[in-house]
């Protein structure tokens, strides 16, 4: 397929301008200088030869084989570029920062492709891939083990977390870092590659085992135990449920 041909290949060359060909020297400029930045302009000249390097190869190799797509491509790539990297300098700097600027040139070099290629294509693709119901089981999966796993295991501790302090913790740390093993447990499992959840559970076993030696804590020692055991038996259902709904 053009597109996907396309959109990896601009994504790629955004890696590499934005990454490897940027020193963190431009970026410092960026943030304290903004516009005035001389190597912010520099940067988004990188990017604009990237963009015209790649739109070239691939209008001359599937597209119409005209120049106005690689010029009209270009443009914007640079113009929505400048703006959305001189919004990043006024920001925090925090990663919520990074993830939306990183997503926002996505979307940009996303609606790029589209119109390059074959946009019914596309879309067609698109629907007949989101309208299945083994994709629609996959994203029930991912739901289900995030917020409704979260609230049903501490509905199941609620009895016992009376007796334990979180002085010392990093507010909802537990909540985040269930989370994410939840979404890797699943992900392993519909990937069928249940010895990465075996490694997952054996790496959270090591960096427990000195909090709970020290701790010298039996009720705690069972807490964590339980909770894990509950996570990972909620995330095992749902994800054997998922590929055997997907499969029908």
């Amino acid at each position: 397929m053009s597109f996907m041909l396309l959109f990896v290949a601009l994504i790629i060359g955004h890696i590499l301008a934005d990454f490897y060909w940027q020193p963190m020297s431009w970026v410092h400029n960026r943030n304290t200088r903004h516009f005035r930045a001389k190597k912010l302009y520099l940067h988004v000249l990188v990017h604009g030869i990237t963009t015209a390097v790649i739109v070239s190869w691939w209008e001359f190799s599937f597209g119409w084989q005209t120049i106005a797509p690689i010029c009209i491509a270009t443009s914007v790539v640079v113009v929505t570029h400048y703006l959305i990297d001189l919004a990043k300098s006024y920001s925090n700097k925090g990663v919520v920062a990074f993830i939306v600027d990183q997503l926002a040139h996505l979307v940009v070099l996303l609606l790029l492709a589209i119109w390059l290629s074959d946009s019914s294509e596309f879309f067609t693709h698109a629907w007949q891939w989101l309208i299945q119901p083994a994709t629609l089981w996959v994203l029930c999966g991912y739901l289900l083990i995030l917020s409704p796993s979260a609230v049903f295991i501490r509905m199941m501790l609620e009895r016992i977390t009376s007796g334990f302090s979180t002085t010392g913790s990093l507010p909802a740390a537990g909540q985040s870092i269930g989370m994410l093993e939840r979404v890797l447990m699943l992900t392993f499992i519909l990937l069928d590659q249940f010895a990465g959840v075996g490694f997952l559970l054996a790496a959270k076993s090591v960096f427990r085992f000195g909090d709970l030696s020290a701790s010298k804590d039996k009720k705690l020692t069972e807490y964590v135990m339980l909770g894990t055991l509950l996570s990972v038996s909620v995330t095992l259902f749902i994800g054997l449920a998922v590929n055997y709904l997907k499969a029908l």
